[in-house]
């Protein structure tokens, strides 16, 4: 059993750290459902992997948008910065996105987000 805490901003990684969460999940500025959130820019992206990884807590970053073709460029720059953070897997909702993923990063773990569901 993992225990898996959401988290919108900074803040809310070091609460779910200090009240003993397992893993965290968070979203970037950019592709993530959440947009109305806070969520993180690429510095404060590293620094929330960095923190939890010290604690021993799992970072998954969300990416649980569906892409337009538009925005494989900015999407492609994006994933270089997720790797450069470190998390521990990505949850994705895009099939597309998700086989860009493993293209360019062969060994991030993925996970479905619940949003996958309109696939099926």
């Amino acid at each position: 059993m993992e225990i898996l805490a959401p988290c919108a901003g900074p803040e809310h990684v070091r609460a779910a750290v200090y009240a003993g969460a397992d893993a965290v999940y968070l979203g970037g500025k950019n592709f993530s459902a959440r947009r109305n959130a806070a969520n993180f820019g690429e510095y404060e992206l590293k620094e929330a992997v960095s923190f939890c990884h010290a604690f021993g807590v799992k970072v998954y970053i969300t990416v649980n948008i569906l892409l337009r073709d538009n925005e494989m460029p900015s999407f492609r720059e994006y994933l270089a910065q997720l790797a450069q953070a470190g998390p521990d897997a990505l949850i994705v909702q895009d099939l597309g996105a998700a086989r860009l993923i493993r293209a360019m990063l062969p060994d991030m773990p993925l996970h479905a987000s619940t949003q996958m569901s309109v696939h099926s």
